[in-house]
């Protein structure tokens, strides 16, 4: 920031850029503190302040951070300098860097381009002697090592309040919460940026909202089941809008975080790092069973197992492809939808290994031509069934006093008043384990409602599911013959004409 502008003062007087620091440790030296200083010794060697570089709450451990002192030394480089010296308060405030070296380096750049570094605490002052040199080193020895010790300080002190049960670190995952704990023991809810009331304070995790809760454990139970993946969960979720603590759109990989924190299971882990290698010394501070768990031990461990499989089961070309041959002999006219269906790995992951899908297949051997024809016969033998089947619906409907009509040019059913109801047929999949149905979550046609009708081999009907629109988009996107409660099956025409008068209300 500038103090004034150095093309309006004659440069009869040095001109002089303060750099001053405070780090996050709220008993170093303030950042007014300094620059009162800084002005006086200014003032008294009649040096005109014209420039101020501040890192406020930036660590001195490092530079990468360091805003303001990335900035000094480009402008020092510049032509013309705008500065001639530069004040800062000791030598500690330029850095403590553990390498001793870095502070000499950069005091050195801004001498070699004709700025001196002035510590205005320092009692060695401008001289460029050995005897200075060598006190410049001791102190910044002294300062690097009051950073390691102070380093070593508060991550004693934090260890020790993880052991204890308390947060340190980020903010709880969804499904958890802050309170906020005094030195009697008294507990105060914390919003989720909510800062707690005294530094003395310490801040545990409880359980969040039930449905939160409820949420964390349905994601670990849907991936406990032995088709459950992380890709269909985040499509799941996304489909019933459900957000993460920070209010984002869960994704693979923040489903993934959820399966991998130890808080749902009781733990306390801080310091952790997927990194490969780290230049310093790393360490990791556990505790266990110091919250309470919103996930059983034994559902964790059956997570974790298939984690754990998972992570290691890379496959290459032969296998993907000897896999995918197996398949494509149980069912010759295997299809994307049928891939899913079976279990075999994600067609992206064929396409990255082949280029496409398409590729694979035909490596593997099917059958081009049988594969097209089936699926011609297939779309017409569907559209045949369903326009049959709106007939019939249209025919029930209207029997029962229901006045409807077919679209012209979709499966949608136009009523009296306006609303429109689409019918949805779903055929089945073959899987190992036996039938599967995908419930296609399609934007067309467009209507308020859908019907949606789960069909089997025969061509006919098992049950209907009649849901708004919004809440069909929430439904898992694969379903068995047995159908889970979310779809409120009806078997009748009676019941499902006592539907359609219920959404015509």
């Amino acid at each position: 920031m500038a103090i004034s502008d150095p093309g309006s003062h004659p440069h009869s007087r040095r001109r002089a850029a303060a750099y001053v620091r405070m780090s996050t440790d709220h008993q170093e030296l303030s950042i007014g503190f300094q620059m009162t200083a800084i002005q006086a010794y200014a003032v008294a060697q009649d040096i005109e302040l014209v420039a101020v570089y501040e890192d406020a709450a930036k660590s001195g451990l490092e530079i990468k951070n360091r805003a303001g002192m990335k900035r000094l030394l480009r402008d020092v480089m510049d032509e013309p300098r705008p500065f001639d010296v530069v004040l800062v308060y000791d030598v500690s405030r330029w850095g403590r860097f553990q390498d001793i070296d870095a502070a000499a380096y950069y005091e050195y750049t801004c001498r070699m381009h004709g700025a001196d570094v002035i510590y205005v605490k320092e009692l060695f002052g401008t001289a460029q002697d050995p005897m200075t040199a060598l006190l410049k080193t001791l102190k910044r020895a002294m300062a690097a090592e009051y950073a390691r010790e102070l380093g070593v300080k508060c991550r004693d002190g934090q260890d020790r309040a993880i052991q204890l049960g308390y947060q340190v670190g980020p903010l709880p995952p969804i499904g958890l919460t802050r309170v906020a704990v005094d030195r009697l023991g008294n507990r105060r809810l914390l919003g989720r940026h909510q800062h707690k009331g005294a530094q003395s304070d310490r801040v545990a995790w409880i359980h969040g909202p039930q449905w939160e809760v409820e949420l964390v454990r349905r994601i670990f139970t849907m991936y406990a089941d032995e088709r459950g993946s992380i890709k269909s969960i985040a499509r799941q979720l996304q489909f019933e809008d459900h957000r993460t603590a920070e209010g984002k759109r869960f994704t693979q990989g923040a489903v993934s975080n959820v399966l991998r924190n130890e808080a749902f299971a009781g733990n306390f882990v801080w310091g952790k790092t997927s990194a490969p290698a780290r230049k310093k010394p790393h360490r990791e501070t556990r505790a266990n069973a110091v919250i309470e768990p919103i996930v059983s031990q034994e559902l964790w461990e059956t997570v974790h197992r298939k984690l754990c499989r998972r992570r290691f089961q890379r496959r290459d070309k032969t296998e993907l492809l000897a896999e995918l041959q197996q398949r494509l002999r149980e069912n010759p006219t295997l299809s994307q939808i049928d891939l899913e269906a079976t279990g075999l790995a994600s067609k992206e992951t064929y396409a990255r290994a082949f280029g496409s899908f398409r590729v694979a297949l035909e490596l593997a051997g099917r059958d081009l031509q049988l594969a097209r024809s089936h699926h011609l016969a297939r779309i017409e033998s569907g559209r045949a069934v369903g326009d049959l089947m709106q007939d019939d619906l249209i025919e029930l409907f209207r029997s029962n006093g229901i006045e409807c009509s077919s679209h012209p040019r979709s499966r949608v059913l136009l009523f009296t008043d306006g609303t429109r109801l689409r019918l949805q047929l779903c055929w089945p999949h073959r899987a190992p384990e036996g039938l599967r149905w995908h419930v296609l979550k399609k934007a067309e046609p467009r209507a308020a409602f859908v019907l949606f009708a789960l069909m089997n081999q025969e061509r006919r009907a098992l049950w209907f599911s009649l849901k708004p629109m919004e809440e069909f988009r929430r439904l898992p996107p694969w379903v068995e013959e047995l159908p889970p409660d979310a779809f409120g099956p009806v078997y009748t025409a009676d019941e499902l004409v006592t539907l359609a008068r219920r959404l015509l209300v």
